[in-house]
Parts: structure tokens; sequence; C-alpha cells
């Protein structure tokens, strides 16, 4: 009779709400929660008891109380609230979810036809981050954050963070603070008026420095620093000394329009073969990745123009490319390929050279236990002659052999080697040790083939 009552009243309650019928879901997980969809999805109602009136709306409802639309949800013991408002309010502890996020605090005020709402001395988890704030607005596809924390490190006393006035997040995107402080355990090491940080799956760069050691060019320490003008043009600065070398800083400017990012870059750069090159200037434009059409591909599309100086030439240099990777095959319950396949046209002003690099690329990706990880992979360039060895393929026809095994929760080992196929020789034998410090990480890079040594000392990257 009990449940009888709770899905009439939650039939009733949707009636008054402009959003499709309620029923009541008992038995649902009620801690799961996927990726939201913008939709006007009906507003399940789960309580021990429901009270509601037909004539203003008015509703609470106490007990084990669980309010949710589509994927969000809200959770909490005695909740009020209002069907024709399509609002409801939570004095006491409650608890927000959605895709990716987990938070929890008091005096929550959430709007199911808006999207939106707040929530007071409220912390937890958004997407890969950890977050405190004396208030967090809720909107739909963003967070504001007011007088609060953020930071990657899960331990309960974190070792760095960064405090604002004000975080604003776009999950999967990016973060802008406003006067943060950047702290490494109660140390404020720098502060900004204004940082933004991106969230994409690929990002590297971290508000913390990175400090390192390298057979070519000794000790080095590197920070990667941003500032938003705006919500599309932004200045940014990667600031690295090395002791054999000096300053070797890169600056540069950005602008995020729709579908594209527009950018000039100053300063010098290095690639994982210990490669330098400065640009003076270049230009470059980049279109995000799409789909091409219904079919299982995406492409990118880029293009860039200036001047390189590796210390022994210089050359204007105009450079573009269309690539296309294919989404993953799956190849069993543990293994993906991935393919891929592109063309990059290159001009230099240096010998008024034209020349046109294929790719092609195949690479099979095993996932056997969460301890061991496998990669092969096989590379085809076709005319990669380049003028200069930054970022240059190394080989014609490039076969790659890897795995990683995490040997306890503090250490990871992963061999790597590269094979010349067109000569029938190996190019290439790494080997890198990795150690878990808490929330930071120590890399040991050894390079058999060339005798080179790295280390590198960094926040982790969870």
């Amino acid at each position: 009779m009990a449940e009888m009552k709770k899905l009439l009243i939650g039939v009733f309650l949707a009636a008054l709400v402009a959003f499709s019928p309620v029923a009541a879901a008992a038995g649902k997980d009620r801690d799961a929660a996927p990726k939201p969809k913008q939709t006007d999805a009906p507003v399940v109602i789960e309580a021990d008891e429901i009270y509601f009136s037909d004539l203003t709306g008015t509703m609470f409802a106490k007990g084990t109380v669980v309010v949710t639309q589509d994927k969000t949800r809200l959770t909490g013991d005695l909740i009020r609230g209002n069907a024709k408002q399509n609002e409801i309010w939570i004095d006491d502890k409650a608890k927000y979810q959605e895709f990716n996020t987990n938070l929890t605090g008091s005096q929550v005020n959430y709007n199911y036809g808006t999207k939106t709402g707040t929530i007071a001395a409220a912390k937890g988890k958004i997407d890969k981050d950890f977050v405190t704030g004396e208030k967090i607005q809720l909107l739909p596809g963003e967070y504001i954050i007011e007088n609060g924390t953020i930071t990657a490190c899960p331990a309960k006393v974190p070792d760095y963070h960064v405090s604002a006035t004000k975080v604003e997040i776009w999950p999967d995107d990016r973060m802008i603070a406003y006067n943060a402080k950047f702290w490494i355990k109660n140390t404020v090491i720098y502060t900004m008026p204004k940082y933004q940080k991106s969230l994409k799956k690929d990002a590297m760069a971290s508000e913390f420095p990175e400090v390192g050691q390298s057979t070519n060019d000794g000790t080095f320490f590197r920070q990667h620093l941003e500032y938003p003008f705006d919500d599309k043009f932004a200045a940014y600065t990667d600031l690295a000394y090395y002791s054999r070398r000096g300053m070797r800083n890169l600056y540069g400017v950005n602008y995020r329009g729709n579908g594209y990012s527009l950018g000039v870059l100053y300063g010098y750069s290095i690639d994982g073969n210990d490669y330098w090159v400065k640009r003076e200037p270049e230009f470059n434009l980049a279109f995000d990745s799409r789909q091409l059409f219904k079919l299982p591909i995406n492409y990118t599309i880029g293009a860039s123009y200036g001047r390189w100086d590796d210390f022994t030439k210089s050359s204007w240099q105009r450079t573009y490319g269309i690539y296309f990777t294919g989404f993953p095959i799956k190849l069993g319950s543990k293994s993906n390929l991935v393919l891929g396949t592109g063309v990059t046209n290159v001009w230099q002003s240096y010998d008024e050279s034209t020349n046109n690099t294929y790719t092609y690329d195949a690479t099979l990706v095993s996932e056997w236990s969460p301890n061991l990880s496998t990669y092969l992979g096989y590379h085809y360039r076709r005319n990669m002659s380049t003028l200069f060895a930054y970022n240059r393929p190394e080989m014609a026809r490039e076969g790659d052999l890897g795995f990683s095994y995490k040997i306890d929760p503090l250490n990871r080992v992963t061999l790597s080697w590269a094979y010349d196929i067109g000569y029938s020789r190996l190019y290439d034998a790494d080997l890198t040790w990795s150690h878990n410090l808490h929330c930071w990480q120590v890399d040991v890079t050894y390079r058999f083939k060339r005798d080179k040594l790295r280390i590198l000392f960094a926040t982790k990257k969870f």
C-alpha cells in the first residue's frame, strides 16, 4: 500500500510539472550517475513519505528521499519543493550526482526546469578534480565554485591544491580560477589574478612545476602558465630553464573559436628526442576533431606558417595537413586496434622545396590485466624528408613494441622498442621506471641505443 501511495503521488506531482509524467523508480541503483543529456525527462521522486498540495503545488518528502531527472540525482532526508515552480530545497545534508560529478553539502536549491541550482558548504569531485567551496552553482555544462579549492590529489590532506575566490569549470574542456593561489602543502608558491587550464583528455600541462635531469640539457625546471582575457582569447607561456642551455621559454596567444583555434607563438620547443627549434614566430590554425559524415572515422585539419631556427639554419616554413583516425576496433575482450592515415604538405623558403609526406599507422593496444598492458604498432611514411630534425619521423617503416607492468601500488616499469624495418635494425630501446610518490611521480628513463638518461619529477597524472 505504501508503494502504491508513493507511485500515485509521484504521478500526480508530475501532472503539475512542465515535464513528462513522473513514475516512481523503486529498485533503481541510486549511486549510479551516467553522463547527463539535455532532455525534458520525467522527474522521479522516491521517499518513505510524500505530502503534496494540488492547489499550491507545495510538497515535501521525508525518509530516504531521492529525486531524479534523467541522470541528475539529488538525495536527502527531508526535501521541500514546489511542483508548479519545478523547484526543490534541501536544508540539511544533501548529495548531488550526475556524470563524473559527486558533491555533498547543504542548503541546496535546484530547479529541474532550468537545470540550475546551488549547494552550500560543498565538497566532492567534478570530473577528475576534488573540489571544495562555500557555494557551488550548478549550471548546464558548467560549475562555478565560490571561495573554494581544487586539486587532482585524492589525499585527505592534498600535497598540492589551488585556492581561488571563484573557479569556473567546464568538464572535459577547461577551468578558470580567479585570484588564484597555488599551494604545495601549506606554502603558497605563486599567485595569479586569473589562471586557465585545459581539462581535455589529452591535456598534459600541470599548474605545478616539473623538475628533471637529462643527459643532453642538464638539470631543468619547467612551468606552464595560461591567462585568459575572456572566454575565447588567452595568453600562455612555457617557462623553462636548462642548466646547459639557460632559459628556453615559449610565449603565445590563442583564440578559441567555434570549432577551431587560432594562435601565434614565439620561443623554444624540444621534442622527445631532445631536438630543439626556435619559432620566430609561428602562426597556427587548428580545427577540432570531427566525425567524417556518419562513418566510424574522425579527422583533424591543421595549418601553420612561421620562421624556424635550429641554430644551424633558419627557414620560413608553411605546413598544412589532414589526418584520419578510425574508431577503435575491438579484437576480443582485451585488445583494440586503431588505424590512421594522413598527408602533410611542407614548404621551406630555405631551399624553395615542397614535400608531401603520407602517413599510415596501425596500433594494437591490449589490457591483459589491471597491472599489465602491451602495444604493437606499425608506421609507414612516404616522402618523409624534411629540413629540420625537430619532430621529424626518423624511419620510413617503423615497428613498435612495448609493455607496461605495475609491480606494486608504487612502482611500474615500461619497456619499449622501435625497429627500423627498412634497414632491419633495432633503432631504439627504452626502459622507464615510474615511482609513485603519493600525488607526485618520478620517471627515470634510460635510452639504451642512445646512452641517454632522463629523470622527471612532476605531479601524477590521475
